[in-house]
């Protein structure tokens, strides 16, 4: 996740506040009991939850980096978060297994691609993903390429 996009999240995680400072804050409520104010109450509950819940994505969403690195023969995954410290793990480029173009459906919009690396230890390491299935698949050709000499 870039930078951009995590600011992004972030601005987007404070404009539901908007609605509980105008239901809640700004009507001087004179009845708690009441239906209307239940409702406003309701509305400003989910409207904080979902508040959180960007806020949340924008501090918890991995950035993760892939490097192939001929001259030392490894394989570099990297991944880190604001939330999450920075993780590395290095495989030699003879345990890289397979990699395989994965295809992601969802309910509504196009399907995305992604880079799925099968390292002989079981380990899966997952790219970001792409709507070109053409593009992820140069990129496995190119990496198969590159492991195989």
């Amino acid at each position: 996740m870039s930078l951009g996009f995590r600011i992004v999240l972030m601005l987007l995680g404070v404009l539901p506040l908007i609605a509980p400072y105008e239901l809640l804050v700004r009507i001087d409520w004179q009845d708690y009991l009441s239906p209307l104010f239940l409702l406003a109450a309701l509305i400003s509950a989910g409207a904080a939850v979902l508040s959180l819940f960007l806020v949340f994505a924008a501090l918890a969403g991995l950035k993760s980096q892939l490097v192939f690195d001929r001259s030392a023969s490894t394989l570099t995954y990297s991944f880190e978060a604001p939330m999450v410290k920075r993780t590395s793990r290095v495989y030699p480029l003879s345990a890289v297994g397979t990699v395989e173009v994965e295809e992601r459906t969802w309910t509504d919009g196009a399907p995305t691609y992604h880079l799925r690396v099968i390292v002989d230890d079981g380990a899966v390491i997952e790219s970001g993903s792409s709507l070109s299935r053409d593009e992820v698949e140069a990129i496995r050709t190119r990496i198969e390429r590159f492991t195989t000499g």
